[in-house]
């Protein structure tokens, strides 16, 4: 056990050998608040959302408890890793079942792998050719992946492909990016021999895609200036949606005026920036993004479309998100002195042009800087300075 998995054992084994009702209650919340934090409730559900009785919260503990010897007890099932070792045909099979998550068969699966192995069977068949008719073949590939986006849903006869058809098709390019790991032993010669190694993302095939693949790369934690994702943009929007709800709800339908926003480089890394599209959210603005997939600019969101003031922020930046993401930084401040000086908004619709003219009129200098952290090259959390 780990972090607050390690926690979570403790608490449970201390809530099953204490006796009294009262350790017990304040027991059971500290268990239930650190198993939501956890996720463990999405492994081991709650037999109802409240009003347990003591009887269904011990059953439930218990199964919990187990679920946490299994985790503790659970090895890694294929071991290490060998540079440049080919995925074995159960490897294959486990990495496709974890990926698709049933929507495709054994059987399915199996099938796929069979006509990745006859395809390379027949590559291997073929004749070697000389330099110039692999160069015309080369030429050719161009012209091939030109239309490869709109024939991939289309079968050998002209019609639509079955969903079924389309899942088969990734996993057949997953088994080839897989099978690239070979590629593995060549990067590192390179590199030791202080040659240049193709770059791409580092992750996890599940949780990131096939971005991550093939491996034998020079790995990076994402591209700073394609952030916030898209999936990020989705939740960080959601999160300020009801930021804003539980505000008007608790404060009698008014407004919160500023919020502070904490951006941190590993949860930016981890997230793929969600915490920026909070930040986003609330002010009301959005990502601009040119025809590479860069985010170019964040572009104000008319307050006709938002449909309520635009929320002042206020955001302590660590030394590592000031650090690696230093265009976002950027970006976010000229959205902040854009929004300061909007000139057709009312204060009264816009907060960050009302504390900035009310900052303005005490002299302070820069009233539009929202962004704060410690000096370059300093680290820490600044609670010295708090």
């Amino acid at each position: 056990m780990y972090l607050e998995l390690a926690s979570l054992k403790d608490l449970v084994n201390e809530y099953r050998e204490v006796s009294t009702s009262s350790s017990r209650s304040d027991l059971r919340e500290a268990i239930l608040a650190c198993c939501e934090r956890t996720g463990i409730t999405s492994d081991v559900a709650l037999p109802k959302d409240t009003g347990l009785s003591d009887d269904e919260f011990d059953c439930w503990v218990t199964t919990v408890s187990n679920y946490l010897v299994e985790l503790e007890q659970r090895l890694f099932s294929s071991g290490l890793h060998t540079l440049g070792a080919a995925p074995t045909d159960d490897e294959l099979v486990s990495y496709l079942n974890a990926y698709f998550d049933e929507r495709l068969t054994d059987e399915e699966i199996g099938h796929v792998i069979d006509e990745w192995h006859d395809r390379e069977d027949s590559k291997e068949k073929e004749p070697s050719t000389n330099f110039l008719s692999w160069l015309q073949s080369f030429a050719d590939s161009f012209s091939e992946k030109s239309t490869q986006a709109s024939s991939e849903q289309v079968d050998t006869d002209g019609g639509p492909m079955s969903d079924k058809e389309v899942l088969q098709h990734e996993a057949l390019s997953i088994v080839e990016l897989l099978e690239k790991n070979v590629e593995e032993i060549d990067s590192v010669v390179t590199a030791l021999n202080g040659g240049y190694v193709l770059p791409a993302p580092g992750g996890d095939l599940l949780r990131d895609g096939t971005s991550v693949l093939p491996t034998g790369r020079n790995i990076h934690a994402l591209d700073p200036y394609r952030m916030p994702s898209p999936g990020a943009w989705a939740r960080g929007e959601r999160a300020a949606e009801e930021i804003i709800r539980q505000h008007l709800e608790a404060n009698n339908g008014s407004y919160p005026e500023t919020i502070a926003v904490a951006l941190w480089g590993l949860d930016t890394i981890k997230t793929r920036g969600e915490a920026i599209a909070i930040v986003l959210a609330l002010v009301g603005a959005r990502p601009i993004k040119e025809g590479t997939g860069r985010t170019v600019c964040y572009e104000l969101i008319p307050l006709e479309e938002l449909g309520r003031p635009r929320i002042d922020v206020l955001a302590s930046l660590s030394g590592i998100f000031r650090d690696s993401f230093a265009n976002v930084v950027d970006l976010l401040d000229d959205m902040f002195e854009r929004a300061a000086v909007a000139d057709e908004e009312s204060p009264d619709m816009n907060y960050i042009k009302k504390h900035t003219m009310e900052l303005q009129a005490d002299g302070t200098e820069r009233p539009a800087a929202r962004l704060f952290s410690n000096p370059p090259g300093d680290y820490g959390s600044m609670g010295e300075y708090i």
